[in-house]
């Protein structure tokens, strides 16, 4: 068995060597690499995957990502493909709910307006400082997988009341109180004075966040959009918050990405731009490497692999 490895300290390796003594592993560094190693190859984990790469590989059997969203790799050479794919899901689900929450308080405690008073040596009023208690707030979750179950955890830590909508979750934890289909989507939105944005993009979810959405939520509510900047009708969402249909929205993922400087959400005083880096962590890594370790181990000895993708779903 041949293992394409990427960025892999040697004690990482001595442990991958561990569970597969007889596995012959490769390191690679860049796509050259893995095109010229990937004809034989069983197992990829921590590489970009191309087309390209997919065709010439003859023996390839399983890739592990270390990220979650996987729409990149939504390709028919892939997805037509007999390989397994699994994903990072959960590795980065504690920092990303954490970012969430973050941008939340920033907004309720006016902390994004006073950090510009203090560039200006301004001591704002009070009066200014129109502060929101979060406790007894309601939130919305759209996506009720790994991150978004880890924002309702912060959530009802604050005492905030959480409703959530899913296609394919149909369980829950007792403190959420309503688990939805996305036909329920509207309902969420009307009750919500927060909406975390937590779903995978797909061909049913490009879009979802549109101007009929931001209509029906509370136009004291803010968005927030922790997932893919797609999700969102970015053009819906400018005017939505040039007409105070909602009251802001913070956006750790943008369409496109960098968001371009003549952008006007960037002159927005009610929106918070954060460089789509809510997945990061200096612990994620070794969460990812944890988990490859766990599916390597179920590889070898022919098991079920945690985190499998649907192909035919995207996620």
């Amino acid at each position: 068995m041949k293992i394409l490895t990427s960025r892999l300290s040697e004690e990482q390796l001595d442990v991958v060597r561990e569970i597969a003594p007889n596995a012959n592993l490769v390191s690679v560094t860049t796509p050259e690499d893995v095109l010229r190693e990937i004809e034989d190859t069983d197992v990829l984990f921590g590489t970009r995957t191309t087309p390209e790469m997919i065709g010439r590989a003859k023996s390839l059997r399983w890739i592990q990502v270390g990220g979650v969203g996987v729409e990149g790799m939504m390709f028919p050479e892939l997805v037509n493909s007999d390989i397994i794919l699994t994903n990072g899901r959960g590795t980065t689900a504690i920092n990303i709910a954490e970012h969430v929450i973050g941008l939340i308080l920033t907004f309720t405690r006016t902390i994004n307006i006073n950090i510009k008073r203090q560039m200006e040596k301004v001591w704002e009023s009070r009066a200014n400082l129109p502060v929101i208690e979060i406790a007894g707030e309601t939130i919305g979750i759209l996506g009720l997988g790994s991150i978004g179950l880890q924002v309702a955890k912060r959530a009802n830590a604050f005492d905030m009341r959480i409703l959530s909508v899913d296609p394919t979750q149909t369980e829950k934890p007792d403190y959420v109180e309503s688990l939805w289909k996305v036909d329920r989507l509207h309902d969420m939105l009307r009750q919500s004075d927060f909406v975390a944005i937590c779903c995978p993009l797909t061909l049913q979810t490009e879009g979802i966040m549109g101007a009929d959405e931001f209509r029906v939520m509370k136009s004291t509510a803010f968005v927030i959009n922790i997932a893919r900047g797609r999700i969102v009708d970015q053009a819906a969402l400018v005017e939505a918050l040039r007409a105070k249909e909602i009251a802001g929205a913070g956006l750790d993922a943008t369409h496109p990405e960098p968001l371009p400087q003549d952008n006007p959400l960037w002159e927005m005083d009610n929106v918070i731009i954060t460089p789509h880096h809510a997945g990061q962590s200096p612990k994620a890594p070794r969460r990812v490497f944890e988990l490859f370790c766990e599916n390597l181990k179920r590889f070898v000895a022919g098991e079920p692999l945690i985190n499998l993708v649907d192909k035919t779903r995207g996620y």
